[in-house]
């Protein structure tokens, strides 16, 4: 069991860089295509649509493949996008790519957490679940740290994703030693969990999660650069702080949910008030960089310890098909991210920081508030 959850972590890593490759290479890549800020914007757009319709249109039924030979193929995505940026010879390519591996992440992404349930059988896959979504921010944290520094170091942002794609094919070779584990074949869909209420709500606590994530580690940076006028590495550096604690969150969300010691509904409230915090504190007029620091870290924590909460509790809501239920949730941290990160440049290029820092108050207001009106896990099972 243990290696398999190893396996399918490092899996997570892998489709986590697919997030954030072209990030940190933005300038380089808009040189070289001729792009402007929102052309470049759309490569991200194109990674989170493509994964938001390929989740609504598989999860219902691609639980019934093995989760082993999906997670395979989204693999096969992930590293052939990845190559197919490499060598992309216009725009067009480039977004087709980034499209590509989208598609890889959404048809890996349900099937791997239906993967860990088979391995964990019927104990508590709570602790296994969150080292498994830890990967995904870790991999992008990772992209923001190496994909610059192997431009710099092999003459170009092609090369950097030549890397990228060999890193992840390296990745499938190694998950191909991982236990299988059986099939489901659950009589429930997609449709089903459409009206399924407390699936709509796990969908809006991912929202909060991810999505907030994701748009919080998109301006991060931005913030610190222009409000502490930090050097652009120094800001990076202290920015990545907050999906490195998202990483320790999902983790230790997962281990207090396994030991029992938080219900799903009080993690999700633990979390939304630790985003609200977070928020105050980098929203504060004056505050010390340590402050704004610490703001940060609390965001992270709170974005990522509600994880195995959110996604054990979308399962328990609809035993007749909880691939699809999770499926939901799922796409509600792709569209929180598709919303919030532009949402919040709004906010800071027509009302300042304070009104993008506010948004994210907002929305995990609103997380908390739907804690009181939906189910968790153990009121379910």
């Amino acid at each position: 069991m243990r290696t398999g959850v190893a396996l399918v972590t490092l899996c997570a890593i892998a489709f986590g860089l697919t997030y954030a490759d072209h990030a940190p290479l933005i300038p380089l890549v808009a040189t070289e295509f001729g792009l402007d800020d929102l052309g470049a914007g759309l490569l991200s757009t194109a990674v989170f649509l493509s994964y938001l319709v390929v989740t609504l249109v598989t999860a219902g039924w691609i639980v019934r493949v093995r989760p082993k030979l999906v997670v395979a193929v989204g693999l096969v995505c992930a590293a052939t996008g990845a190559a197919l940026f490499a060598s992309a010879p216009v725009y067009a390519v480039a977004i087709a790519a980034k499209a590509l591996q989208g598609l890889g992440s959404a048809v890996a992404f349900v099937s791997a957490q239906r993967y860990i349930a088979g391995l964990y059988g019927e104990r508590r896959s709570h602790f296994g679940l969150g080292l498994y979504g830890s990967g995904f921010p870790l991999g992008s944290g990772l992209a923001l740290i190496a994909m610059p520094a192997l431009a710099q170091l092999l003459g170009g942002w092609r090369a950097a994703f030549a890397i990228e794609a060999a890193v992840i094919a390296a990745v499938l070779v190694a998950w191909l030693a991982a236990p299988d584990v059986a099939a489901t074949r659950p009589p429930g869909d997609m449709r089903d969990a459409l009206r399924c209420r407390n699936c709509w709500a796990t969908f809006l606590e991912h929202a909060g999660g991810f999505g907030l994530g994701f748009s919080a580690a998109t301006w991060i940076t931005v913030y610190l650069l222009r409000e502490f006028s930090l050097p652009l590495t120094i800001a990076g550096l202290l920015g990545s702080g907050l999906l490195l604690m998202a990483v320790a969150g999902r983790t230790g969300g997962g281990w207090l949910s396994a030991r029992g010691h938080l219900g799903s509904r009080a993690t999700m409230r633990t979390a939304a008030m630790a985003i609200l915090a977070g928020a105050a504190l980098l929203a504060l007029p004056g505050r010390p960089l340590v402050v704004a620091l610490l703001g940060a870290l609390l965001v992270g924590i709170g974005v990522g310890i509600p994880y195995a909460a959110v996604f054990n509790t979308a399962a328990a809501s609809l035993p007749s098909a909880p691939g699809a239920a999770q499926g939901l949730a799922a796409t509600g941290g792709t569209a929180g991210a598709m919303v919030g990160a532009p949402v919040m440049g709004f906010a800071v290029q027509t009302y300042g920081f304070a009104a993008a820092w506010a948004y994210l108050g907002v929305v995990a207001a609103m997380a908390f508030a739907v804690t009181f009106v939906m189910r968790g896990e153990e009121e379910l099972v």
